[in-house]
């Protein structure tokens, strides 16, 4: 069942690398409690959150040198497992990428190898969500179902955008019922559509605007609310939107946009697994099914020049790049972006996102702030440990 594989996804991030080794205890899953932070944060005299755009502007794309290179490639190899792996580093130091393993049969992995980035798309939603509250054409506080089509009648249990993108919302999962989820994996030529997904949502509710916790319904009514605010499909709204800058032509929305070669298979099979699965990464049923919520796909490099531009305030505005990472004001989930320090140190800044597709690919991207480092990790394997690889790459690439 859904919530399984999404509670599978949370206790693996929870359980990753800190900078001073892998965390002894999990956290809990699912539901999340406040995180602790440093006092200074905590204070009520706290100064306003403002993030370190600067840190990430200055980083261009030449390349790191051939002893960093060596280094970081060294950390892809030795910490594959037998998996498949690609990953993309931006940092002061230069631009990286590398590939281990295998992408689809006997054939080696490449670099811009494209892969699904799962759950990552929901920070690119958010992004995009952002835009249209800067342009006026959303709230952060307008109540989700004043904003969905009138067509539909769901109870969206009172949240408010900002709930739906820090999943806030109090709404049960998707895709529950006997055989629905396995569903996925029989019938990959399914197209979902949007009524026989909500179909599927749970009855549970929980008061929303308290706890954070991971559910797919939050962005696929977010993805609803972005179509009917603007009268356009999602992937033409970003199309124009956050991916309307230059080097982002392989980040795509599936299944309206579709992959290209080069491209990993899900769990390293044949590349004639593309077709059979009705032509999306890693099939038709999966991308309709987790519809804005975990359906995009790109190589590690377009991911990596996003998250940088993102980062670099180049995306949303400032004040919006603000408000999507203050953990003060909504702790541990933010909008659209995960704050991640407690796995690799609160000096390290770490905030982003990872991603889970079962039976296909697990992915992790991720903004440092001491220093400034963009790491992207991309596998086709869902078991793998990306967290440690991200670790281990971005102390590899620190001064």
């Amino acid at each position: 069942m859904k919530r399984l594989v999404i509670a599978t996804l949370v206790v693996a991030v929870f359980a990753g690398c800190s900078r001073t080794g892998p965390a002894a205890t999990p956290s809990p899953p699912a539901t999340a409690s406040p995180a602790a932070t440093p006092s200074a944060e905590a204070s009520p005299r706290a100064q306003a959150h403002v993030f370190p755009t600067a840190l990430f502007a200055g980083l261009g794309e030449e390349p790191v040198s051939d002893a960093l290179a060596a280094e970081l490639q060294e950390v892809l190899d030795t910490l594959a497992n037998g998996h498949g792996l690609t990953a993309a580093v931006i940092s002061p130091a230069g631009t990286w990428s590398g590939a281990t393993g295998l992408a689809a049969g006997d054939r080696a992995m490449l670099p811009n190898d494209q892969m699904s980035i799962a759950h990552i798309t929901q920070t690119l939603m958010a992004a995009q969500a952002m835009q249209l509250v800067e342009r006026g054409q959303l709230r952060l506080d307008d109540l989700a179902a004043d904003r969905l089509p009138p067509r539909l009648t769901f109870d969206t249990n009172g949240a408010t955008i900002a709930d739906l993108l820090s999943h806030r919302s109090g709404l049960a999962d998707t895709l529950f019922g006997p055989g629905v989820w396995e569903s996925l994996t029989t019938d990959p030529l399914h197209a979902w559509t949007v009524e026989e997904e909500l179909a599927t949502v749970g009855s549970e509710r929980t008061p929303a605007g308290q706890n954070w916790e991971f559910v797919g319904t939050n962005y696929l009514l977010l993805g609803l609310i972005v179509e009917h605010a603007t009268g356009r499909s999602v992937a033409e709204v970003l199309r124009s939107g956050v991916l309307s800058g230059d080097g982002y032509e392989r980040l795509i929305y599936q299944p309206d946009e579709r992959p290209t070669e080069p491209m990993a298979m899900p769990l390293g099979a044949s590349a004639d697994t593309f077709d059979e699965n009705g032509g999306s990464l890693p099939s038709l049923a999966r991308v309709t099914a987790e519809k804005a919520e975990a359906n995009m796909a790109s190589d590690a490099s377009s991911l990596a020049r996003w998250l940088r531009a993102l980062c670099a305030g180049q995306i949303v505005s400032a004040a919006s790049l603000n408000e999507m990472t203050d953990f003060r004001k909504r702790p541990e989930f933010g909008l659209g972006i995960w704050d991640r320090r407690p796995e690799y140190g609160y000096e390290s800044g770490a905030l982003g996102l990872v991603g889970l597709v079962e039976k296909g690919y697990r992915t992790a991207a991720l903004c440092f702030q001491d220093p400034g480092i963009v790491v992207v990790v991309l596998a086709n394997a869902e078991e793998h440990d990306v967290d440690t690889v991200a670790g281990d790459l971005w102390r590899a690439a620190s001064p």
